[in-house]
């Protein structure tokens, strides 16, 4: 007996239904799927949509993190940099100190001539 809640019996080709038509094979694997369409479908097109937000979001922070990393390596180099030309100009401004003591130093020992 079909009834509008329950699905159409299967009935062998050539058979009719009571109503005098005569009934199409059900395919199994399309019933199941609308049944879990109807049970879960919502449930996964939320979950999927929570999915997505999370991807963009840790798309997002990835970007950022990204950002904010080549910026970190932009500004060491920088800082390399201007440590590399603060140490040379220091070395070079003790070799001009050692210099300037090596010419006194020789300005001591040498005597006038008698």
């Amino acid at each position: 007996m079909d009834n509008e809640f329950m699905p159409p019996h299967e009935h062998p080709e050539g058979e009719r239904a009571a109503n005098g038509e005569t009934a199409a094979p059900l395919d199994a694997a399309a019933v199941i799927e609308q049944v879990r369409e109807l049970l879960f479908g919502d449930h996964r097109r939320s979950t999927e949509g929570a999915l997505k937000g999370l991807e963009d979001r840790v798309a997002a922070l990835t970007a950022t993190i990204e950002a904010r990393l080549a910026d970190l390596e932009r500004r060491l180099h920088e800082v390399k940099a201007e440590t590399d030309h603060t140490r040379d100009a220091h070395v070079e401004a003790i070799g001009s100190a050692l210099a300037e003591i090596g010419d006194r130093i020789k300005g001591l020992t040498v005597r006038p001539p008698q």
